[in-house]
């Protein structure tokens, strides 16, 4: 195996990349914030199908835990 065959990689003295950072992006609590969390979602629904059965018992249990902690809340 000569050192053309291996793969290539930077050398180690270069500044390493800071990647996406989302806690920069701006997502307020209004209808784009609303359509951004929904995309999300079907984004990764349709990437990932064999979850989905998963996602919809995790959004009925939240929401029967908001239907308990706020009946709670409120009595």
């Amino acid at each position: 195996m000569t050192t053309h065959d291996r793969a290539w990689r930077p050398p180690r003295n270069l500044p390493l990349h800071p990647g996406i950072n989302f806690s920069s992006t701006d997502v307020g609590g209004d209808i784009g914030g609303l359509v951004f969390a929904a995309g999300s979602v079907v984004a990764v629904l349709i990437g990932l199908p064999d979850l989905a059965p998963l996602y919809f018992a995790s959004m009925a249990a939240g929401l029967l835990f908001a239907w308990v902690l706020h009946g709670w809340r409120t009595r």
